[in-house]
């Protein structure tokens, strides 16, 4: 609506402008080690490949029945799972799981060397730092990049 001719608007009649807030102050890490971009990911060494969520890596293997209750074979697993998930840099999925309990002897025909090295890795589980620390140094990294089938093939073939 205009403005009528006759009135005459004083300074505290016209419209003001409303405050608006600062931008917003840049974020900084305040905690030592917070890793802030891509670039600042520690690999290799003592750091190993670090994945997206580990965390997920015992959710996905409690959704799978394992052939055996010891709580020792679920941690050696999830350390397997995390690793082979770690290793294509993203988080564990339910074929990690397979392959983990390929790894550790059990299927069709397994391998006996497979079955002695799972003995050994649930021997060492509960003394382990991480779970199933000691399976994922013993495995080959590249058993931890197979597809199952291939990983069935590679261990019965030698």
């Amino acid at each position: 609506m205009g403005q009528q001719p006759n009135i005459e608007l004083e300074e505290s009649d016209l419209p003001r402008k409303t405050p608006e807030p600062a931008p917003a102050r840049r974020w900084r890490p305040t905690k030592a080690g917070l890793i802030t971009s891509p670039e600042q990911k520690p690999v290799g060494g003592a750091f190993g490949h670090i994945g997206p969520d580990h965390g997920w890596a015992q959710r996905v293997v409690d959704a799978v029945e394992l052939p055996d209750p010891d709580p020792d074979l679920r941690d050696v697993v999830v350390g397997l799972t995390q690793a082979r998930a770690a290793s294509f840099g993203r988080a564990p999925v339910r074929e990690d799981v397979e392959v983990a309990l390929i790894l550790c002897g059990y299927g069709d025909n397994p391998p006996p060397d497979r079955i002695e090295r799972r003995a050994l890795w649930l021997a060492a589980a509960p003394h382990d730092k991480r779970p199933g620390q000691t399976a994922v140094q013993d495995v080959n990294p590249e058993y931890l990049r197979m597809k199952p089938a291939e990983l069935r093939y590679a261990l019965k073939n030698g």
